[in-house]
């Protein structure tokens, strides 16, 4: 039951940033809409487009350079990297790793949103 309740949580986490999101840019095409003026709806999208696109390489560093969770080895790691250096990034990785999956809760929604843009900009208007 605790573990339902738990992925339910983080499933309206998720809704919730995503009715947020998309609201956000319905609102930015609407105001373009009306004001008649198109550089407030590409300002908008080029905002969102960005922020995709930093917070994806902000997750993609986070988790360790990869979009796996395969556990490194010091082994794994450059050799030209120091034993100092390589006992840092492995003790601070899985703290980083759950950084990581709370970006999420904003990446998903935004990519989501961007994706449904583009269908209703495609094929619907």
């Amino acid at each position: 039951m605790r573990f339902r309740k738990k992925q339910l949580k983080k499933l309206g986490i998720l809704f919730l940033n995503f009715v947020l999101l998309y609201g956000l840019l319905r609102l930015i095409i609407t105001l373009a809409e009306r004001t008649g003026q198109l550089w407030i709806y590409y300002a908008g999208t080029i905002l969102y487009g960005a922020a995709v696109v930093v917070l994806f390489v902000w997750f993609f560093v986070l988790n360790g350079f990869t979009l796996n969770r395969v556990e490194f080895l010091p082994e794994d790691l450059p050799d030209r990297w120091s034993e100092d250096r390589k006992a840092d990034f492995l003790a601070k990785l899985p703290e980083n790793r759950e950084r990581a999956k709370r970006l999420m809760y904003v990446l998903l929604p935004l990519i989501v949103t961007l994706l449904i843009s583009y269908i209703e900009l495609s094929f619907f208007k």
